[in-house]
């Protein structure tokens, strides 16, 4: 729903708005998925909230550390010349987890997927190196076709042994706004 709204006219903040209601809504209605609904509501409220702000990267942060238990984090761009990581905005990184992420020629050459999370440990080959960095998940930042870089998490809180369906819904809503709200303005 959310994906096809925005291909459409409509700003990124009133794409989320409505997809917003939308969680509220089946947040408040009985159902055996009640928790991911909430978290959608909390997560696109937060957004918004951070867009009209400006602060949407302190935001994707605060939705990482409280809604998916994350306690590394760093949003990052990747710049074409030379081929380097920049990181914009970090949370909980150690010393060498920065480092190998700065560092690491695989990861500058990654071709990061458009509006889906991806989950080094679940690729096999093509992602184990990148797993073992330690990066537990990667969200796209994109605009329209355009990408301007990822958030890539890390650790999580000692009692998580990864991310549940919960967590992946929350993390395909970031891959789907997270770019937009950081290059959109208070009314996009």
């Amino acid at each position: 729903m959310l994906k096809q709204a925005l291909s459409g006219p409509l700003p990124v903040a009133d794409v989320l708005q409505s997809g917003s209601k939308e969680f509220l809504r089946q947040s408040l209605e009985p159902a055996s998925n009640l928790d991911v609904w909430t978290k959608l509501y909390a997560a696109s409220q937060t957004l918004l909230s951070a867009m009209r702000e400006a602060r949407v990267p302190e935001a994707l942060v605060e939705i990482c550390s409280n809604l998916l238990a994350c306690e590394q984090l760093a949003i990052v761009k990747i710049e074409d010349q030379p081929k380097r990581v920049c990181i914009l905005r970090e949370e909980g990184l150690l010393p060498e987890t920065r480092a190998a992420l700065i560092q690491n020629e695989r990861f500058t050459e990654l071709r990061i997927p458009i509006e889906a999370p991806w989950f080094p440990a679940d690729d096999g080959p093509e992602g184990a190196a990148l797993a073992a960095l330690g990066i537990s998940a990667i969200v796209p930042l994109w605009k329209d076709h355009q990408s301007s870089g990822a958030m890539v998490l890390f650790k999580l809180l000692p009692q998580r042994s990864g991310f549940d369906d919960e967590d992946r819904q929350v993390l395909q809503l970031l891959s789907l706004f997270a770019g937009r709200c950081l290059r959109s303005e208070v009314h996009d």
